[in-house]
């Protein structure tokens, strides 16, 4: 084990860090035995935009389990025994003093041990216990936000010096499934970037040239999206859009990602399939629940948009290579969408 992280005026602990085998069975720490990753992958839980929001006019009551249910959110996961949890980002929302005493009185905020504890590392403890996880950075974690507790914790590699806007993408295979972790915390989206236009077709053409099997793509903003919120319609990040599509591989089945407060899974006739899980705690959009056919998303035809305005996770359930049960689950335990995912073709009830 070697340090990852030392004290400073924000983070007065240290961050130690063990780099284990992927096929490492048993791990203790002073006795208390680490969660391992299973040789066989069945259970896949994925869950994002987890942190209590306060923002100028925009706070959420971060008191009520009702209104911030994070906590019984991850309880619901751990009783389900998953075998891998998938965060798509954005874990600190608490970026503003409280104004409403009532709602948050005395919450820490900003980028902090203080406000990383509150927002995601505590209410989320007995999980990160149970089971190995997957993390990816949301744009809460971008330079000048939460980017220092995001590289402390969760970010692979080292800790940087200074800021990187964009890092590398990675690749971990599980039990036959290809995961694509991507950074796509970075930029002005969905207004399509030139600087990064550039940057993620690079790592895309790197990405896709050697990848065989079923894969699944890990990115906080999603491609595609189909939601009238605001005054405005959301289809979807441009830029990733724009430098992708055309390269994407056939065995690229599954688009994972959060940044909308909903659940949405989204079938493209002629691509993968794009699955949102951004309903781990923070505020909702405005999404109504339901199954919808034949829509235009970003200019490609759906046959199939099934949505979910609850608070809740996605579960995926291996039936067979490259055949999963997709299941929006609420913080009830409840299933409040089930679609059945076979390579790149969607059914939801």
């Amino acid at each position: 084990m070697h340090k990852r992280a030392a004290p400073d005026d924000q983070f007065p602990e240290i961050v130690c860090e063990h780099r284990a085998r992927q096929d490492s069975q048993k791990m203790e720490l002073e006795g208390d035995t680490l969660p391992t990753l299973s040789q066989s992958v069945q259970r896949i839980a994925v869950i994002g935009d987890t942190g209590c929001r306060i923002r100028r006019s925009r706070v959420q009551d971060c008191n009520d389990p009702d209104a911030w249910p994070l906590k019984s959110i991850a309880a619901e996961i751990a009783s389900r025994s998953p075998d891998l949890v998938i965060h798509v980002g954005d874990y600190l929302y608490r970026s503003a003093e409280c104004p409403e005493p009532e709602k948050c009185g005395g919450s820490p905020f900003g980028d902090n041990f203080q406000t990383w504890s509150a927002d995601w590392l505590d209410p989320a403890d007995r999980l990160l216990k149970l089971a190995p996880f997957v993390f990816i950075r949301g744009n809460h974690e971008n330079c000048g936000r939460g980017s220092k507790g995001w590289f402390r914790y969760f970010a692979p590699g080292f800790v940087p010096s200074d800021c990187p806007a964009v890092t590398e993408p990675w690749i971990a295979s599980v039990n036959g499934l290809n995961l694509i972790a991507f950074d796509s915390s970075a930029g002005p989206a969905p207004q399509s970037s030139t600087e990064l236009l550039n940057v993620y077709g690079k790592m895309a053409r790197d990405l896709f040239a050697n990848i065989s099997g079923e894969t699944w793509f890990l990115t906080h903003r999603p491609l595609w999206v189909n939601m009238h919120a605001f005054g405005e319609l959301i289809d979807g990040d441009d830029t990733q859009r724009a430098a992708f599509s055309r390269a994407i591989p056939e065995t690229v089945n599954l688009f994972l990602s959060g940044h909308i407060h909903a659940f949405q899974a989204i079938d493209l006739l002629d691509g993968p399939v794009q699955g949102i899980s951004g309903n781990g705690g923070t505020q909702l959009d405005p999404m109504p629940t339901g199954v919808v056919t034949d829509v235009k998303v970003a200019g490609n035809l759906a046959s199939v948009v099934a949505n979910n305005g609850d608070f809740g996770f996605l579960m995926l359930t291996r039936q067979a290579d490259s055949n999963w049960l997709m299941e929006a689950i609420d913080e009830t335990g409840a299933a409040r969408n089930r679609c059945r995912l076979v390579r790149r073709a969607l059914s939801c009830e």
